[in-house]
């Protein structure tokens, strides 16, 4: 669900935080609010971006701005802005992630867990 989240905030130029919650009841059929997402750390990051472009308050929004381009030239200066936007939101989130793996590993071989032991699969869950 998170990263439906932000696949909905990368793509929307007017978004809000009913819009993404109504995106999500409409797309995941559940129930949700702007507190619980706002709890979701990825999640408030990229609406804080998305916003923070779209409002013109970030650097590359005033260059944008700046830009006087043909008609024929903007729609796909546009398309490049969304496109360099989620790159990278991307490259910042796998950072993070990638981060957030090596603690997992190092504490886990602290602990005295094997590299085997975090290969196992999950448990399929049991039909009745």
């Amino acid at each position: 669900m998170v990263c439906h989240c932000l696949t909905i905030i990368s793509l929307s130029p007017c978004i809000t935080w009913d819009r993404l919650v109504d995106a999500v009841a409409h797309d995941y059929k559940l129930s949700t609010t702007r507190q619980i997402l706002q709890k979701q750390v990825r999640i408030k990051r990229a609406f804080t971006e998305v916003k923070a472009l779209v409002s013109g308050n970030s650097p590359q929004a005033v260059a944008t701005r700046n830009r006087h381009l043909p008609s024929s030239l903007k729609v796909a200066a546009d398309q490049l802005e969304k496109r360099e936007r989620t790159i990278a939101r991307l490259e910042a989130e796998n950072s993070r992630l990638l981060e957030q793996f090596h603690t997992w590993l190092y504490n886990a071989t602290q602990h005295g867990i094997t590299i085997e032991q975090l290969n196992e699969p999950l448990e399929t869950k049991q039909k009745k």
